[in-house]
């Protein structure tokens, strides 16, 4: 992830630590840094906040306080270069149910 410049809110200095394609996925980053008490809150691009959340349009950026920035990157990637929800994306392939025979219902 590129380093970008912080950005100061309510007097304090936030940084970048992350970037999400969907509500889903920012919200499990932001409440996993939240869980260990690490302030954290989700910046839409301006697209993604006015058209439906299932669109999946739009970058969500997850933003943690300046001093917790390095904290907050160890959480997200526990291994280099791996974003702790990767993985958790669909691979595309439909869910089927295989029939038991020895099931009466």
């Amino acid at each position: 992830m590129s380093a970008t410049p912080p950005l100061r809110r309510n007097g304090m200095l936030w940084a970048v630590v992350a970037v999400a394609f969907g509500e889903s996925e920012a919200a499990i980053l932001a409440g996993r840094l939240q869980s260990l008490g690490i302030p954290a809150f989700l910046e839409r691009e301006a697209l993604g906040s006015v058209l439906p959340l299932g669109i999946g349009i739009g970058q969500i950026r997850i933003l943690v306080p300046e001093d917790a920035y390095e904290l907050a990157m160890a959480i997200l990637y526990p291994a280099e270069g791996t974003l702790l929800t990767d993985g958790l994306e669909s691979d595309g392939e439909d869910w089927e149910w295989e029939d038991d025979e020895s099931d009466p219902h």
